[in-house]
């Protein structure tokens, strides 16, 4: 992992003439994003599941890219809505028919763990 550190300046609210340095640490995370790949488009599963929450009566869902709206659109997951999207009826079914779970929580990953896995 690199860490990069930053340094800030803050003036102090009761005087102009009063500076504290602080040492920010930015760090690299990684994140990781539950979706499908469908006609070879990638539909995060998050975006799916806001989309179903948009009725004809709701604003236009106006979240997915032109590919991620035309493969909705293709295999009945969404409706045209003015200028965006609705849900479509198979959108629900579509949703619950995805074997989903949660990941189970796993400890940091250090600095050294290629070594140790290689070693292994």
């Amino acid at each position: 992992m690199v860490d990069h550190v930053r340094r800030s300046r803050v003036v102090a609210p009761e005087s102009s003439a009063t500076e504290e340095v602080r040492a920010i640490k930015v760090q690299k995370r990684m994140v990781v994003e539950y979706g499908l790949e469908l006609d070879g488009i990638w539909l995060p599963l998050a975006m799916l599941r806001r989309l179903d929450e948009h009725g004809p009566w709701n604003v236009p869902f106006t979240e997915a890219t032109t590919d991620q709206a035309r493969v909705l659109l293709a295999h009945g997951l969404a409706e045209r809505h003015n200028t965006g999207l609705a849900r479509a009826g198979g959108l629900r079914n579509f949703i619950d028919a995805l074997p989903f779970a949660p990941t189970d929580a796993f400890s940091r990953i250090g600095p050294d763990a290629d070594e140790s896995a290689r070693g292994a």
